[in-house]
């Protein structure tokens, strides 16, 4: 089946299109493999999990994300998150593949913003086909379409005023659902929890989306309204109960409302649905925000091969444990971090530190060299090669 309702106008075949298929089974990417060589298709590169795509993505841009739903570690609709909430990757199409097509997955993938959906068992015409109408669908249909893709990149951009400027200008010629939405999350990102409140009580309730409703409970626990906020929670995780996330948000508000008992039972539901690092990062985060440092290390501990975006929960749980004089502890956990984001900096410097802190001298000379060799203008890495002696 495929999302794309509207009249496909007539597009030349895209085999000059750079495509990434996402597969973790050998034998898929095979056959995705053999069936788009078949009809022409020949700048395709292959990725057996997520964090492989995104580092292909970032190296070489691509016109088109063919991906699994069911991977392990980072599944395909949270790589079409990733995709999906960078400013310079969120126009990329994307057309995911199921093994099933029921309301509940669509409803998922629509809300994330997938725009092409495939069910197996596909042929060759039906993956073409799919993936030419996903292409078509990607682009603007109208100026309106346009300013609406704008808004959003303004949006990720953190440009949270410039894009309700955009949105005021777009509200005055079509009421769109999806530039309320965008709005009402400037607003919220911006603190301006009442507006986001008003101009959510002008859309109609049974026309909710669960991101539109989820977004209108996180606004009431910021205004200190934690039953309405539950509330509004729990409606998002019942309309769209395949998305972990929003149960992570409802255990966030129990916490935060002092409700333990029920917050544990919302973190056990999902992990009785094997969660991937993305979720075992963010369950650690609502420990750690609670102080809880030896929970939030059960869950990072169980992570596989988690990628760059996790590591300043893992920076979070290390600065924790160097609170708590835990150095070596600490010290294991800036190595992990390094191994995820070698390239960083700040990582060699705060493993720097700790090391000096340990008294092991040479190491944090070596630590605060890598610093110094990424960034020669890290002040604070200057400062500590000077008191190493280096």
């Amino acid at each position: 089946m495929s999302l794309y309702h509207g009249a496909v106008r007539p597009l030349r075949r895209s085999t000059d299109k750079h495509i990434l298929v996402v597969d973790d089974q050998p034998a898929m990417r095979d056959m995705i493999r053999m069936m788009l060589r078949n009809n022409g298709y020949n700048h395709l590169q292959f990725a057996d999990s997520g964090k492989l795509a995104l580092r292909l993505i970032a190296s070489h841009p691509k016109d088109l994300v063919v991906t699994d739903w069911n991977m392990p570690n980072m599944t395909g609709i949270e790589l079409l998150k990733q995709i999906k909430s960078d400013p310079a990757l969120f126009t990329l199409p994307v057309l995911m593949i199921s093994d099933e097509s029921d309301s509940e997955k669509v409803l998922f993938a629509l809300e994330e913003g997938t725009e092409g959906f495939l069910v197996k068992p596909f042929s060759e015409i039906d993956l073409v086909k799919n993936m030419e109408m996903t292409l078509a669908k990607s682009v603007p249909k109208d100026e309106i379409d346009r300013l609406i893709l704008e808004m959003r990149r303004l949006k990720l951009s953190k440009k949270y005023r410039e894009a309700l400027e955009l949105g005021a200008t777009i509200l005055e010629s079509r009421k769109s659902p999806k530039v309320i939405t965008l709005v009402c999350e400037c607003l919220y990102l911006l603190e301006e929890f009442d507006r986001a409140i008003s101009m959510m009580a002008d859309t109609d309730q049974k026309s909710r989306s669960s991101e539109q409703t989820n977004l209108l409970g996180k606004i009431h626990l910021s205004l200190g309204q934690y039953s309405q906020g539950i509330e509004a929670l729990k409606v998002a995780v019942k309309m769209n109960p395949l998305n972990q996330d929003r149960k992570i948000d409802l255990a966030g508000a129990y916490f935060a409302s002092g409700k333990d008992e029920e917050a544990e039972r919302v973190i056990q539901n999902v992990v009785n649905a094997k969660p991937t690092d993305l979720q075992l990062v963010s369950i650690a985060q609502l420990y750690l925000d609670r102080g809880a440092v030896d929970r939030a290390g059960e869950y990072l501990k169980q992570t596989v091969d988690p990628i760059r975006e996790t590591v300043p929960v893992f920076n979070n749980y290390a600065v924790a444990l160097r609170q708590a004089d835990r150095l070596d502890d600490a010290t294991e956990i800036y190595r992990k971090c390094l191994k995820i984001d070698p390239d960083s900096d700040v990582l060699h410097y705060n493993l720097a530190v700790l090391y000096a802190k340990s008294n092991k001298i040479q190491e944090a000379r070596e630590a605060v060299a890598n610093a110094l060799k990424i960034n020669p203008e890290n002040n604070f890495a200057q400062d500590l090669l000077g008191k190493l002696g280096g």
